[in-house]
């Protein structure tokens, strides 16, 4: 698969799985993708590539943090 076409499958799964303010849960799109026949090691790691499209955050708030994406 190209950079461009993971970036298709990961606007599709931020876009299926935010909640109303565009977040999604790291565990929920790392669901979405496996599903899609995407293969990566820690997702997070994987997202860095594509920063140009998703901005990360981390809720330190609760144990264990959780860590939320959404496209930029």
């Amino acid at each position: 698969m190209t950079h461009s076409e993971f970036e298709i499958i990961i606007k599709e799964g931020v876009n299926s799985c935010a909640n109303d303010q565009g977040w999604v849960n790291l565990a929920e799109l790392g669901t979405y993708l496996r599903q899609r026949g995407l293969q990566y090691g820690k997702l997070s790691r994987f997202l860095q590539d594509y920063q140009n499209i998703i901005e990360i955050r981390v809720d330190d708030s609760i144990t264990p943090p959780a860590v939320y994406a959404r496209l930029r």
